[in-house]
């Protein structure tokens, strides 16, 4: 494998530690440590060697295995998601909260200046939030298996649409020439600027000039 070629993969991703899953693309596994991802779409995942869609150490790896291999990857805090930083830990007003009817409970996820963060703590006034990454100081291990090649203009765009908007059923492509004709299934409530980014990469990778979206509408 080599950078550029969009690649098929697999993966359960763990915390080696604890082996807790906090990433897989298998739904029977997910089904036998009954885990409920948030928002999950299960299946293999097609990524782009080179383009960062996934560790870079991670990228790597794959570059040295062939279709159809499987294979164990651990990875160390500093490989992956970096050491934690003490200085990512900022404390905040409980007013700031109230503001934007927000209640810091413990956990809470909470976008704050830009910066994605969770609350540590909420007493006397303050609020602790840790804009670490969930995963920061952590060494991880990923199951991972390398399906092969993703070629053809149409299965590629399929892939990035797959990839950006995170629909895997009901999407029809069509290249024809110089255009990438996407049609959305009825209800899919794709943002605008998710489509924007779709199109930019399927426009550099797929080599076509214009892309264009089109949505069904049809009799229940």
């Amino acid at each position: 494998m080599r950078n550029g070629d969009f690649v098929k993969i697999n993966y359960v991703g763990r915390v080696k530690e604890t082996n807790e899953i906090f990433d897989l693309t298998d739904e029977q596994v997910a089904k036998k440590e009954k885990i409920n991802l948030q928002n999950a779409v299960y299946g293999p995942v097609t990524v782009i060697i080179g383009e960062k869609m996934i560790l870079p150490a991670l990228e790597d790896e794959i570059k040295s295995m062939r279709a159809g291999e499987s294979k164990k990857i651990e990875l160390d805090a500093a490989k992956a998601f970096g050491p934690r930083d003490s200085r990512l830990i900022k404390i905040f007003s409980e007013a700031e909260f109230a503001k934007n009817n927000m209640n810091p409970v413990p956990g809470l996820t909470v976008n704050l200046n830009g910066l994605r963060g969770r609350v540590l703590s909420s007493s006397g006034g303050r609020v602790q939030v840790d804009f670490n990454h969930p995963l920061a100081g952590k060494n991880l291990v990923y199951d991972m298996a390398c399906l092969g090649t993703v070629d053809g203009a149409e299965d590629r765009t399929k892939s990035l649409i797959q990839y950006y908007t995170g629909i895997k059923d009901g999407v029809q492509v069509s290249v024809n020439g110089a255009q990438a004709v996407i049609t959305f299934p009825q209800k899919n409530n794709v943002p605008s600027e998710m489509k924007e980014r779709a199109a930019a990469e399927i426009i550099k990778w797929v080599k076509v000039d214009s892309v264009k979206f089109e949505e069904v509408y049809s009799k229940n």
